[in-house]
């Protein structure tokens, strides 16, 4: 089969796959059929307390609770015997904690918190933690928690920083676990100053080391040359007939991304 075939029947695949996407989505607008219903965990026998009732016992977990996004959540649902039941704040992920209360704090008779909870709201998160590159969520090595306060802080996201103080400690967490890239370092990226989320996605990526775009093109992003790739006879850079982006990668050379303490550049020590 010609090369001319082969791209053509691909053009035609690709094609087909735009259509049927664009065929479902068309109906799920005209038939509805795309509603994800969400019900909070359901405990046999238990019924909702409500949020005031928690906080008798949890002021810890209540300190920033108020401030969270998770503090307003309220969902409504109608049980097996068409009874409307309303759960709000603590309750829609922990469950009705009427059990719970009545047991002195009984742990077995409250839901505790996992991924899978977690993803009942957040489907878009779920999704990204089963592309290529992802942290270890699914697999149970880690689990959301270990990145995130649930019950909310003074921090953008939640985010379970070591210091609480301050937006811009929001890294804090990422440089718990990846020590080496926190430096200081006498020749820093200056990228890093707007956080880690600039270059990489902490959920998951389609791109190794959860970057948000294949390497040459997040680092082209910034480090743009017109003559990136020209011939050096032709006045080129350093860069020139490297061919950075079209074969050759950024990090071919340039390992020391997040920082050096002996060359400018990030080269390879």
């Amino acid at each position: 089969m010609g090369i001319k075939q082969t791209l053509g029947k691909k053009k035609g695949l690709i094609a087909l796959c735009m259509v049927t996407g664009l065929l479902t989505v068309a109906c799920c607008g005209m038939f509805k059929c795309c509603d994800v219903v969400i019900t909070p965990p359901l405990i046999p026998g238990a019924e909702y307390v409500g949020n005031e009732k928690c906080k008798e016992c949890h002021c810890e977990q209540h300190q920033y609770f108020n401030l969270s996004e998770h503090a307003s959540v309220s969902l409504i649902y109608q049980d097996e015997c068409g009874k409307k039941i309303h759960a709000e704040a603590c309750e829609t992920c922990h469950g009705p904690g009427s059990l719970h209360v009545e047991g002195g704090g009984d742990t077995t008779k409250i839901i505790r918190a996992d991924p899978e909870t977690c993803f009942a709201c957040h489907l878009d998160i779920k999704g990204k933690f089963y592309l290529q590159y992802h942290h270890p969520v699914p697999e149970g090595r880690m689990t959301c928690s270990d990145c995130h306060n649930l019950h909310g802080n003074d921090l953008h996201s939640n985010l379970q920083s070591a210091k609480q103080v301050a937006l811009e400690d929001k890294d804090e967490i990422c440089f718990n676990c990846h020590k080496a890239q926190r430096g200081p370092f006498a020749f820093e990226h200056e990228a890093l100053r707007e956080g880690c989320t600039v270059c990489h996605n902490p959920h998951g990526s389609i791109v190794d080391r959860l970057l948000v775009a294949g390497p040459s093109t997040l680092c082209l992003g910034c480090h743009f040359e017109s003559d990136l790739n020209n011939d050096c006879r032709l006045g080129g850079s350093n860069h020139s007939g490297r061919a950075v982006g079209i074969g050759a990668s950024c990090l071919d050379c340039h390992t020391r991304v997040h920082g050096s303490n002996s060359t400018s550049t990030s080269l390879r020590e």
